[in-house]
């Protein structure tokens, strides 16, 4: 990758992390931002869409800039809506950020994207680690309390189907799994799939290689 081609993207994304918009050119080479089908305008700015902060963060990822480099420059919501674009593209349905208040009686949860395909559910851990040390036991961890966190969403498929209308009476089996750019190929944590953002599309294709493989829960709506 050319290292304006680098350097301008890594500008974009820094500039447009909070608003989106792009204000200052000097270190963006403007020709390169229409090979990328960027335009400046009329106002001067340049207007970032999240879509196109994911496209354009995969695309110098890909072309070797350290993970490291590009995970400070996007946003959790970034990464959530790369999640929820795949599984989409996938023919699931998804919901971003779904909670459930938690009370005296009852705890707390939120998971990251949620995404429905016929009677099967992934219950989505969106985790944007770009540090390596101590990998193998945080992944452990995040993969116990991702497993929690899918059996309370057993007993919440009636509201979550307000989110996912698409949802229809009868029982689903819920897999939970997580999703980072700190792994280089799939592993399992606990029953627990852990996969790179970038194998994210071919895992959901090969699922059943993985399905009697990972954890999973039932819950009836």
């Amino acid at each position: 990758m050319k290292a304006t081609l680098k350097s301008t993207i890594l500008e974009i994304l820094d500039q447009s992390k909070e608003t989106g918009i792009v204000v200052d050119f000097e270190c963006v080479d403007t020709d390169l931002c229409h090979e990328l089908n960027l335009s400046v305008n009329q106002d001067g700015t340049m207007t970032i869409n999240r879509e196109k902060r994911i496209d354009i963060a995969m695309l110098i990822t890909e072309n070797g800039v350290e993970i490291a480099d590009v995970v400070k420059l996007m946003t959790w919501k970034d990464f959530e809506g790369l999640i929820a674009s795949i599984l989409s593209e996938n023919n699931f349905a998804c919901t971003e950020s779904f909670r459930r208040r938690g009370t005296s009686d009852i705890k707390g949860m939120e998971i990251d994207v949620v995404g429905i395909r016929g009677r099967i559910a992934l219950s989505v851990d969106a985790k944007m680690w770009s540090v390596r040390g101590g990998k193998a036991s945080a992944l452990r961890t995040a993969a116990e309390k991702q497993k929690e966190r899918t059996n309370r969403l057993t007993t919440q498929l009636e509201r979550l189907s307000k989110k996912i209308p698409s949802l229809t009476r009868g029982q689903y089996t819920i897999f939970p799994i997580m999703v980072t750019w700190l792994v280089e190929e799939v592993e399992l944590h606990e029953g627990v799939p852990v996969v790179p953002v970038f194998k994210l599309n071919s895992f959901i294709q090969d699922f059943e290689m993985y399905e009697d493989l990972v954890v999973s829960y039932t819950g009836q709506l």
